[in-house]
């Protein structure tokens, strides 16, 4: 497809630096190995230099960590031996001529030059008495089905020595759990995208089945790539030793623009630690090899605790006092700023790489916006073919837009060389057309209007599934009356400013007219921006007594407030949900609960109907519950209420 004037000027710009760099990105690098190859103007050999300087890591300098006794090591080579190409997922989705990217399917991920939405066609399957598996394939402007992709049934395709350590931890698995982690592993072998909107928070099992399916399928794509590599440049050093014939353009274009093809999300260092702990599962080790994983000591320092540092998620009776998808979520180390390359070679895994080295790259969406930030682009980010998000639920209550931001930076055109050999460049790479073959898998607890915005705005040529639920309800109190109060939105742009005047004009006053609401009430506020909003407006309101909580409260701003309203020296407290998910309070003093929208975590709305009886004597019908809401709240009503009664409520 031709390229625009812009893209077309950029990448001969890329070309010409290319051209006169002294050294070309290496494209294997095993330790004590050197890959010999030639141009294919065949004017002069070339032997491949280790990296240069410029490639600057992003993150701290390697420091090598052999022959300590907690490094791993592995057991043998990995499997890169040099074979014929096979037909696979891989190479029919990522090969040079993939047949996903007719031109059909290009007018289809990109209609009216992607001024207009993409038309995806649904198909619902039954997985169990609970699941649902949906499966969306892009669809024309004449409503027909674009191409199916190469099914990958089992473990086909994947090397031996990959397969033996995932097969064996399975064993332990429950029956359930190995039908799932199939179901998730035979989905994402196909390189459909691919979300799981309802992954426990409180099952480490179930997390652990699933992320081993996604590591398993991430080591191997790396592995496919370094195979692939290593098989061209043994048929360009073969055609130069005999001078024969080197071989045509199109049938080496192997790669991207940047060595970084797998890019995993998280959003706290101990979720990082899970991870590649799951990716490292994935290759035998020993401690009787010279061959290790490098670095590994220092990533558990970097990544655990603090040496002198407590974790009270982590005592005895944290299970009495937190619940457990908090422990879950918060136990270890929780900072958010971090980012570590990881370098696959035959015989050697290496931690904390530069970008521009590394196969894989495990990040928090603000480390990785730091670091594009601070180099003032996101080169290393413009070959990734597959990207993992997990826990995106988590991600919603931190800063989404740096998700967003991350998202928009992929697969964007190099600002800099990076001395690549274009020449081994695939050519859709090379068209501007990676993000429609780019796999994103999701996971989270739950479904947002987020979550589910940014999954179905990728444009994956081949395809997405998603695992969905019928959800029965959240458990509040028996006997407890809930009030749930409708309000009529025009659109979704128009939704905010309505849901707050229906507040401020019939909801609040109706509440302090009454005896009962008028003192004792928690008012909860999902988002930040509606708590400002709402405390803003009710610091106007002569004689109101309020006071409120936020994530950005102190904690002696936590103490005065919780002491006032217990006291009943406040009426009303104002109260986010990101408070309540990073402190989870046990607030004392309510009689009365209003939510200004439904909750996004279910259980949140469980626990808050709760805090009324934590003090004996009180009975369910002394308590009120009112909850204002909207059509555009069905995902999280039907959290709370069950799909059934959810779908009634809305359409009413």
């Amino acid at each position: 497809m031709a390229l625009d004037d812009n893209t077309t000027t950029q990448l001969l710009t890329l070309l010409n630096v290319s051209a006169v760099k002294a050294g070309k990105r290496r494209q294997i690098e095993d330790q004590g190995h050197s890959t010999k190859r030639i141009k294919l103007n065949q004017r002069r050999t070339v032997i491949q230099e280790a990296p240069s300087d410029e490639s600057m890591p992003l993150s701290p300098p390697t420091v090598e960590a052999q022959g300590l006794p907690d490094d791993k090591e592995l057991t043998e080579p990995l499997d890169l031996e040099i074979t014929e190409p096979v037909s696979t997922p891989f190479i029919h989705h990522f090969g040079n001529s993939t047949p996903l990217l007719s031109a059909r399917s290009l007018v289809a991920a990109d209609p009216e030059g992607g001024h207009a939405r993409v038309r995806w066609k649904a198909t619902r399957q039954k997985v169990n008495n609970k699941r649902y598996l949906v499966h969306f394939n892009l669809e024309d402007a004449d409503g027909g089905i674009l191409e199916e992709v190469i099914s990958n049934e089992g473990l086909g395709g994947i090397p031996e020595k990959l397969k033996r350590s995932y097969e064996k931890s399975t064993l332990s698995l429950t029956k359930e759990l190995r039908e799932l982690q199939a179901k998730v592993q035979t989905s994402i072998m196909t390189y459909q995208d691919f979300h799981f909107n309802h992954l426990s928070a409180t099952d480490a099992l179930e997390m652990k089945a699933t992320r081993d399916a996604v590591t398993l399928h991430l080591a191997n794509h790396v592995l496919q790539i370094r195979k692939g590599v290593l098989r061209n440049n043994d048929r360009i050093s073969s055609a130069s030793a005999s001078g024969s014939e080197a071989p045509s353009p199109e049938t080496i274009q192997d790669q991207g623009f940047t060595r970084p093809s797998t890019l995993i999300l998280v959003p706290f260092r101990n979720s990082a630690v899970r991870w590649l702990d799951s990716y490292l599962s994935h290759f035998p080790t020993s401690s009787n090899n010279d061959t290790q994983v490098h670095n590994y000591t220092r990533f558990v320092a970097e990544f655990s605790l603090p040496p002198g540092s407590t974790d009270k998620l982590a005592e005895e009776n944290a299970s009495e006092l937190y619940p457990s998808d908090h422990i879950q979520t918060f136990r270890g180390n929780i900072d958010d700023n971090f980012r570590v390359g990881v370098k696959v070679t035959k015989k050697a895994v290496r931690l904390f790489e530069g970008f521009y080295r590394s196969d894989l790259i495990i990040a928090s969406p603000l480390g990785l916006r730091l670091a594009i930030e601070k180099q003032k682009n996101a080169d290393f980010l413009s070959s990734i073919e597959v990207v993992v998000l997990d826990q995106a639920d988590v991600m919603t209550m931190q800063n989404w837009e740096h998700v967003e931001f991350i998202f928009a930076a992929l697969n964007s055109h190099p600002k800099e060389s990076h001395d690549t050999d274009f020449s081994r460049v695939k050519s859709w790479y090379l068209d501007g057309h990676a993000s429609k073959l780019r796999q994103n898998i999701i996971f989270s607890s739950y479904d947002t209007p987020q979550i589910r915005s940014l999954f179905m705005n990728t444009r994956n040529v081949a395809g997405k599934y998603r695992f969905e639920r019928k959800w029965t309800g959240a458990q509040v109190p028996e006997g407890l009356k809930q009030d749930f109060v409708k309000f009529e939105a025009n659109n979704a742009r128009d939704e905010v400013d309505q849901r707050f005047e229906h507040f401020t004009k019939e909801v609040f006053p109706s509440i302090l007219k009454s005896a009962v609401q008028s003192t004792s009430t928690l008012i909860f506020v999902p988002s930040y921006f509606d708590f400002v909003r709402i405390k803003r407006w009710m610091k106007n309101q002569e004689g109101l007594s309020f006071t409120f909580l936020s994530e950005y409260s102190t904690p002696q701003d936590i103490s005065r407030a919780r002491e006032q309203f217990f006291k009943g020296k406040k009426s009303f407290l104002l109260v986010t949900e990101r408070f309540h998910f990073f402190r989870r309070y046990r607030i004392r003093g309510i009689m009365n609960v209003v939510f200004y929208a439904p909750p996004d975590h279910s259980i949140f709305y469980t626990e808050l109907l709760s805090f009324p009886f934590i003090d004996e004597g009180l009975d369910a019908g002394d308590v009120t519950c009112k909850i204002l809401y909207s059509k555009y709240d069905a995902m999280s009503l039907e959290r709370i209420v069950g799909s059934q009664v959810a779908a009634s409520l809305v359409t009413e």
